[in-house]
């Protein structure tokens, strides 16, 4: 890991901090990487999402940060 990402992530966590902040990002980015497999297999089975049905979804939900 770059010294100096190192040096911001125990500046923001603190002593002792360092091990779980990294233990918790790596087990999130595990997760993002199994939900891209689950999404390719289930676009391999049964193609891609409709360009419709994705608006439909977009607009019931709408990005918060767009609010």
């Amino acid at each position: 890991m770059p010294e100096g990402l190192t040096e911001a992530v125990r500046k923001r966590v603190g002593p002792g901090g360092f091990s779980r902040y990294v233990t918790e990002a790596v087990a999130r980015q595990f997760e993002l990487d199994l939900l891209a497999d689950l999404l390719a297999a289930l676009e391999a089975e049964h193609g891609a999402v409709p360009e419709d049905l994705l608006a439909e979804a977009e607009a019931a939900w709408p990005d918060e940060s767009e609010a």
